[in-house]
């Protein structure tokens, strides 16, 4: 069985990692000036040489002739150790052996000394999977360790792992390959290898490994053994199933222009052509933050064609820089993988990209309007009548409505009073819903509930309620002036004008009698009608 690219072409040297010359450069140090640390922690993204360089290091630390800082690779130790046979380079997966007893079991082993090397190397990957205990039974083993013990902690989810552990080891955080960096080895890769690779095609692998140099010797072994040598850029959209820069740069367009049947098309077009909507919706990203950063003048798009390069330049030049943000926050939040065969979540991130932003605009003019715009109380028409009619309100229901103001959705139930006094009733539901969430200390919207008669005269509003519990807790939110603030703001705003508001208590004779109270309701009236009767009233709760 042949060797995969990765695995074959897996570097030797620390000089030979790709894109880490500076952790390249430290280790060689430490181990030139025998200054190793007894604990390392490499994190960053997966495929960027973590493992890789774990090794080396062990490699460098153990071998019989080390040459400035890195192993010779041909001593006993080193063929060992790249061979997988060394005893004394113990590699774990913390994924599968997470627990605490397998920690335990490595403490008691790492007090014996090396069999044949000078150290005995840990190399714990996937770091973060170790469970709490786990981590705790190993905080005083990777602290203290022997002389004779390093260990070195790899992981891609650093924020997973305790500040404890983090805190004994010297950091190294890899980054993810460049683009060049990346085109530059895949071709040193396939001169070795003698394909003829066309170098948009290595391009475009390194575009879709992300960073991940392991991704990219996969994808480049896999396009090797699909298509062979010659290997052009139409075999590699071909296999992993991505559309054209030029189909990506027309959604894009449409977006830009806000025409929503021409977007929806292409991703129509798209879908019918059985490509994988998955990688088109990372191309579409891909090209908003291209045209991004060129309408910003932070940078040219890369890996691009000359031709797709010199098109996004002239698009991101007539782009609204509102919507093109706008657009690519909605498709950066697409979630393709629940079911990357669907265009919908496509079509919706269309939509909202398009629809939203024209939207806010034409709203802008009418949320800036000066407020000496609005009519006065006495020239305002009489405001619609909520489909609920206020509850507990006598004169609501006896009093005439106005003939000269009436309502455009008149309810049979309700009769309106006339002026000012009628528009209170009438909003009262909505003055209550207004204010549901004011207050400190207590909620205006459920005292307001509890209030069962309401007066306008001269400008004041005077609320009256059958309870002193509720006159109190309403005075004590009044007393902040923030407070009543807000309330006489709200009242201006539904009511029309500027009122002010004051409590009082109904009068003590309406207290004592509890079938006069309770004939305000409309419902105990109708259960009193069906032969009930009433035996208590209950205090509102606030």
């Amino acid at each position: 069985m042949s060797e995969v690219l990765y695995r074959k072409w897996r570097p030797r040297r620390l000089d030979q990692v790709v894109g880490q010359e500076t952790i390249s450069q430290t280790l060689r140090q430490a181990v030139l000036l025998d200054r190793v640390a007894h604990a390392y922690l490499f994190c960053g993204p997966r495929g960027t040489g973590k493992t890789s360089t774990a090794r080396i290091l062990a490699m460098a630390v153990n071998c019989r002739a080390p040459t400035a800082g890195e192993p010779d690779n041909e001593c006993d130790m080193c063929m060992s150790i790249r061979e997988g046979r060394a005893l004394d380079l113990i590699e774990i997966d913390a994924a599968s052996n997470r627990g605490i007893d397998d920690i335990r079991d490595l403490s008691d082993k790492v007090r014996f000394t090396p069999g044949e090397a000078r150290f005995k190397v840990y190399i714990i990957d996937e770091v973060h999977m170790l469970t709490a205990p786990a981590f705790n039974a190993l905080l005083k083993t990777l602290e203290e360790p022997p002389g004779h013990a390093i260990f070195i902690l790899a992981t891609t989810e650093v924020h997973k792992l305790p500040l404890t552990i983090i805190s004994r080891c010297q950091r190294f955080d890899f980054r993810r390959i460049p683009l060049q960096i990346m085109e530059a080895k895949l071709a040193d890769l396939c001169r070795d290898e003698g394909v003829d690779a066309a170098p948009e095609a290595l391009t475009l692998i390194a575009r879709r490994s992300s960073g991940s140099l392991r991704d990219a010797e996969n994808l480049l072994e896999q396009a090797v053994v699909s298509y062979g040598s010659p290997m052009t850029e139409e075999h590699v959209r071909d296999m992993i199933g991505l559309g054209g820069d030029e189909t990506a740069l027309l959604l894009a367009e449409q977006i830009i222009k806000g025409d929503v049947g021409g977007g929806l098309a292409a991703i129509s077009e798209v879908t019918g052509q059985g490509s994988d909507l998955g990688q088109f919706h990372r191309g579409v990203t891909e090209c908003l933050r291209g045209l991004l950063l060129s309408k910003t003048g932070a940078g040219e798009p890369e890996g691009y064609s000359d031709q797709v390069a010199a098109q996004m330049k002239d698009l991101a030049s007539t782009a609204s820089l509102e919507r093109l943000v706008h657009a690519l926050k909605t498709f950066a939040a697409v979630d393709m993988r629940r079911d990357s065969s669907s265009p919908l979540p496509l079509e919706l991130a269309l939509l909202e990209s398009v629809v939203t932003p024209r939207t806010q605009a034409d709203t802008r003019p009418e949320a800036s309007a000066p407020t000496e715009a609005r009519p006065a109380p006495v020239q305002r028409p009489a405001a619609p009548v909520l489909p609920r009619a206020p509850q507990n309100n006598t004169a609501a229901h006896e009093r005439p409505s106005s003939p000269a103001a009436p309502a455009p959705e008149p309810t049979p139930e309700v009769q309106l009073p006339p002026g000012a006094a009628g528009d209170l009733e009438v909003r009262w539901s909505e003055v209550v819903r207004a204010l549901r969430l004011t207050g400190n200390r207590f909620k205006l919207g459920a005292l307001l509930r509890g209030c069962k008669e309401r007066e306008l005269a001269d400008g004041v509003i005077t609320l009256k309620f059958l309870h002193v519990s509720h006159v109190e807790r309403f005075q004590q939110e009044l007393g902040n002036p923030a407070t009543r603030r807000e309330v006489e703001e709200t009242l201006e705003r539904i009511l029309g004008g500027p009122y002010r508001i004051d409590v009082s208590l109904i009068a003590s004779e309406n207290q004592g009698n509890q079938k006069s109270v309770a004939d305000r309701s409309p419902l105990v009236r109708a259960a009193r009608s069906k032969g009930a009767q009433v035996i208590d009233e209950r205090e509102d709760v606030a």
